[in-house]
């Protein structure tokens, strides 16, 4: 029998009211999910408590070993979030059961019945997708000028601020390396990666405009794979907080924009309509954010997530990719990232 964790008996004792609760079996098989590297399993766990036996089925994600300044603490990063965000902000979490920080291992209550996602494509409506971006503007909201507040969660990622040396040498070290195997087409060309290397050696063009609103709390991987929509549309929860962060607010909405611009994505409404529903949701709140300053922010934080995602990416495994992930990053790099890149450069 598998051994129980001490965090996880905890965390069930907790969660039962049960502080003699004692598991008696464990049923362990491999669950769909795992990305940047984590593992799922689903737990059938027998569990004994006053003399009555119940079956309790949990999620499992293993704390996953990575490498990268991007994931670096990533599973200790996101049980912490799970441990102190969840009466903090105002987005629905998944019900955390038990966590271990140190080992950033995770057990939650499976999630309902959802509308159907992957990494390239969501089976959401229009009504869906301005739920959810309005979900993104108040958690944004919720701590616009807090930054007292934030700072004590001294755990979260700082993009644009501590954690950023690390993060652009892994960018620098990137693309070094693509300029170096000389391996150029039509998306990597060598005169556009010379332009981005000279922002990863001096991002101060870039950082002049993210820092011109506040730090805020970020989810940090906003993209429709890591939102379940229950089938009803009536509850969106939001999961896979490895990257949870205070930084500038656009770079949520850039992570949420980048995965609706691959081909299978159909999404059911224009880019300026998620733009706009955004900025009129912050309104709600009390923050008229300016749509020009918006727009500037936007083209540097999809520069500024390209150097930090996809040029440490690309430099250690683009000649490993599938010909239809490349095809599909470059339609996505073609659609947002080089036309941001041009507009910065006039």
């Amino acid at each position: 029998m598998t051994a129980v964790p001490e965090a996880l008996l905890w965390g069930i004792r907790r969660h039962l009211a049960a502080p003699a609760a004692q598991v008696l079996a464990v049923h362990r098989r491999p669950f769909a999910g795992g990305l940047s590297g984590s593992t799922f399993e689903l737990w059938r766990l027998h569990v004994a408590r006053a003399g009555v036996q119940s079956i309790l089925t949990l999620v499992y994600k293993k704390g996953a070993v990575v490498s990268g300044a991007l994931l670096r603490g990533a599973p200790q990063r996101e049980a912490l979030a799970y441990n102190c965000l969840p009466n903090a902000q105002p987005l629905a979490m998944p019900t955390l059961i038990a966590g271990d920080i140190l080992a950033g291992d995770l057990w939650f209550l499976p999630l309902p019945p959802a509308k159907s996602t992957s990494h390239w494509s969501a089976a959401w409506d229009a009504e869906d997708v301005l739920a959810t971006v309005a979900d993104l503007a108040s958690l944004h909201a919720a701590y616009w000028g807090e930054q007292e507040t934030l700072a004590r969660w001294d755990w979260l990622m700082q993009p644009t601020g501590r954690d950023m040396p690390a993060l652009l040498h892994d960018a620098r070290r990137g693309l070094q390396s693509l300029l170096e195997s000389r391996a150029f087409d039509a998306c990597l060309g060598e005169e556009r990666l010379r332009r981005l290397q000279a922002l990863a050696l001096d991002p101060a063009p870039l950082l002049q405009i993210l820092h011109t609103t506040p730090d805020v709390l970020l989810h940090g991987d906003a993209g429709f794979q890591n939102i379940a929509i229950t089938e009803r549309g009536r509850r969106r929860i939001w999961y896979d907080w490895q990257l949870a962060a205070r930084g500038p607010a656009v770079l949520d909405l850039v992570t949420f924009l980048h995965p609706w611009h691959y081909p299978e994505a159909h999404l059911s409404l224009a880019p300026q309509a998620i733009i706009e529903h955004y900025l009129l949701s912050l309104r709600a709140h009390g923050i008229p954010l300016d749509k020009t300053l918006l727009r500037q922010q936007l083209d540097a934080a999809f520069v500024w997530r390209w150097l930090m995602q996809w040029a440490p990416l690309l430099g250690l495994y683009r000649h490993r990719l599938r010909d239809e992930v490349r095809r599909r990053l470059y339609h996505v790099f073609d659609q947002l990232h080089w036309p941001a890149l041009d507009r910065l450069g006039k």
